[in-house]
């Protein structure tokens, strides 16, 4: 954990954001008429307890990188190690220096007990967390160093014992898997993991449907590529992910006399897909603005309606009533 609370010490001493060492770190978004709660967990504990490189392949590192200058951070008293000094005493044994290259990351019990404590005392009907490394294998294991998480497995087990949805964002894999795991016996729990790409491929823009009970709804993921060709940025195609429990969802009157008008006209006209303008027509005043487009989202949450082309603005929608 040294090094670790080095790091806290550097964050503290240049007023940057603080860092998750043995307990998580709360960062608040705020945007309009609306915030979220993000936990940061450190699940690097035991990750890169390298030996230093080997002399020959500094040296290669330090000339291939004369254009840049190291950022003098200053010395820290009271620090108990210094990240960057060599060990005192090198591996007598090849085994050893073996074993010294490998990274095995975890999260600490204490951190993981904390953000439960956190999510629990705040009575938070869902959390977003995030973290390095993924709690799930990779598509393609590699050894060191990038090794998978010690104890990722007992972290899921723990997160989907809240019995709620928790959307975890990580990297670590150069890969951008979105995976979703859930335990049928606990109907409210799932677990939503979605990666970021390696920076120069792109990021992810990610948007919390979340209703006026402050339950999460869904979320719709918006990846922005880098194309190979020139480097410009282009929208790939978007991904809604519903995480509310039909147990928890808002249906009330106005909504399912909304659904019923639906399907009735589904009927009546004999075709699948519904318009933006057809549906606007059948809503009426009971929904204006905002309200139709809260209503239509919930209910594709729901699964009693599919939305097409949901990634796009509403009148671009095309709504298709499930069911006879």
């Amino acid at each position: 954990m040294e090094k670790f609370r080095a790091m806290a010490q550097l964050a503290a001493k240049y007023h940057w954001e603080k860092v998750p060492s043995e307990q998580p770190v709360q960062v608040k978004l705020t945007g309009k008429d609306c915030s979220l709660n993000l936990i940061l967990l450190n699940t690097a504990v035991g990750s890169w307890e390298l030996h230093n490189l080997p002399e020959f392949l500094r040296d290669k590192l330090q000339a291939a990188d004369t254009h840049t200058a190291a950022l003098d951070l200053g010395s820290l008293p009271g620090a108990e190690v210094d990240p960057s000094a060599a060990p005192t005493i090198p591996p007598a044994k090849l085994v050893e220096q073996y074993y010294g290259q490998l990274d095995t990351p975890y999260v600490m019990p204490q951190m993981l007990d904390a953000v439960q404590r956190t999510l629990d005392e705040g009575d938070a009907t869902f959390g977003v967390l995030v973290g390095h490394h993924n709690l799930l294998p990779q598509k393609i294991p590699r050894i060191s160093p990038y090794g998978e998480m010690l104890n990722a497995g007992f972290v899921r087990s723990q997160i989907l014992g809240l019995n709620r949805p928790i959307v975890y964002l990580h990297g670590h894999i150069h890969q951008d898997p979105v995976e979703v795991v859930s335990d049928p016996r606990l109907p409210d729990s799932k677990l939503v993991l979605i990666s970021a790409p390696e920076i120069k491929d792109g990021f992810n823009e990610i948007v919390f449907y979340i209703s006026e009970h402050d339950d999460l709804v869904g979320i719709r993921l918006i990846p922005h590529r880098a194309r190979s060709e020139d480097g410009t940025l282009v929208e790939a195609a978007h991904c809604f992910i519903s995480t509310i429990s039909p147990s928890r969802a808002n249906i009330d009157s106005k909504i399912y006399e909304l659904f019923r008008r639906l399907k009735q006209y589904k009927e009546e006209r004999s075709g699948d897909l519904l318009f933006w303008n057809e549906v606007q027509d059948l809503a009426g005043f009971d929904f204006q603005g905002e309200a139709l487009e809260d209503a239509l989202i919930m209910l594709h949450a729901s699964h009693w309606i599919e939305i097409d082309d949901l990634n796009r603005p509403n009148k671009s929608w095309r709504i298709r009533v499930k069911g006879n």
